[in-house]
């Protein structure tokens, strides 16, 4: 499996399982996990080309596709890639930040971004019969939107404009986890920005209950060699509000509580928020 932040594994010592890890157990898979924070497509694609060399016709591979707004600009540092994964400043220093606002201001363009992201498409396509591997399952990250620019693409939209359901090795999903489940979550007029303050406590940002439904439906188009299918019943929605803080019960059954201090000791540095840093609020103004 490769993904971004919906699929990193818990730590070593967290005794909570996955969807990813639940969906391989249910399979009676060993599951190889390539995934991290705020990655972008071209880190995502690296790990493939890498797995790809190791491929049989025995294993299934998903790749949960993170959104092609992301660039790899860092090397070393995969999980910078744009605005709003983290304060660049701050993590890259001043000078590189600059670099990234000049870039994501003046010369990324959406419609190139699709491109980017059907000719990476195209590429897995193709690996599949050089090495006669079973189609690959692709799940959307995110719905396909930018930052900088107020431009929206739904998923079935751009299967179609770019004639990608006509490729047989590749199993494309319509539904997005961001939209479809994390969202979901939230109370109506609520967000993952206004219930966590840049601080998302839940797995994957998925809550626990909602781990279990996930893995099913992986599960169900694995076994019947379908996309996945996010269309269930049974998410739980609606349940997040900045209230939930209140709910220690809650809380501890559905979040991560290991990193429940971090996130206070975070947010008491930072005023109670991370969304109202200088840096992100005047980042585009210059």
């Amino acid at each position: 499996m490769v993904g971004d932040s919906f699929c990193e594994l818990p730590k070593s010592g967290d005794s909570f399982e996955n969807w990813c890890q639940q969906a391989a157990r249910v399979l009676e898979m060993p599951l190889l996990m390539s995934a991290g924070p705020g990655v972008s497509q071209d880190w995502q694609w690296d790990q493939l080309q890498t797995t790809f060399e190791h491929i049989t016709p025995q294993d299934r591979v998903l790749v949960v596709i993170t959104h092609c707004e992301r660039q790899w600009f860092v090397e070393d540092q995969p999980a910078y890639t744009h605005v709003n994964v983290a304060n660049l400043p701050e993590e890259l220093g001043a000078e590189m930040a600059e670099a990234i606002r000049h870039y994501c201001v003046h010369l990324q363009r959406p419609n190139l971004d699709l491109q980017h992201q059907a000719h990476r498409l195209g590429w897995l396509h193709a690996q599949v019969d050089r090495v006669g591997a079973h189609p690959v399952w692709v799940l959307p990250g995110f719905r396909l939107h930018w930052i900088i620019q107020a431009v929206s693409t739904s998923t079935p939209e751009y299967w179609d404009h770019f004639r990608l359901r006509g490729l047989k090795n590749l199993l494309l999903s319509d539904q997005n986890l961001y939209d479809d489940v994390q969202e979901r979550e939230m109370q109506p007029g609520e967000t993952t920005s206004t219930v966590f303050q840049g601080v998302d406590l839940r797995y994957n940002h998925l809550l626990r209950h909602n781990h279990k439904i996930l893995a099913e439906c992986v599960v169900r188009a694995i076994r019947n060699n379908q996309p996945v299918d996010l269309r269930d019943p049974r998410w739980m929605c609606e349940r997040l509000s900045p209230k939930i803080w209140q709910d220690t019960r809650f809380i501890q059954d559905q979040m991560n509580m290991t990193g429940f201090q971090r996130r206070e000791e975070i947010l008491q540095r930072h005023s109670g928020t991370l969304l109202d840093k200088a840096w992100y609020k005047d980042w585009f103004k210059k």
